[in-house]
């Protein structure tokens, strides 16, 4: 079964238990940047429009985007680009488990190039 997921990848492989993805997982959520946060560092939303989308999105199941979109604040094109960004400035599952010393850089680094080779 072909994995698409680096921890899934560990976990298949006997580096890492489950319990230490899900730890790892719940770091890289807390420091992913907001797409609002980002949006207002390229200059493409203010604090008052980020504020207004967080606003209208509580209590509803839509993302960020797609009321910053309903809004007239930004076109899908933009909420591509800001994802993007979002997507590259996250943090990465393996610099996380290395930090909580779960697995060192040789071995990371060594599953990364097996799992790049997938």
């Amino acid at each position: 079964m072909p994995v698409d997921r680096f921890g899934q990848f560990l976990v298949n492989n006997s580096v890492v238990d489950e319990e230490a993805i899900m730890e790892a997982l719940n770091v890289q959520r807390r420091e992913t940047v907001p797409i609002g946060k980002i949006g207002i560092e390229e200059g493409v939303l203010s604090w008052k429009q980020v504020f207004k989308v967080l606003n209208k999105q509580e209590g509803t199941a839509k993302l960020f985007g797609e009321v910053a979109i309903e809004l007239g604040y930004l076109k899908e094109d933009d909420v591509q680009k800001l994802l993007e960004l979002q997507k590259k400035r996250r943090p990465r599952i393996g610099e996380i488990l290395v930090e909580m010393n779960k697995i060192d850089v040789e071995v990371r680094d060594r599953m990364l190039k097996e799992f790049l080779l997938l």
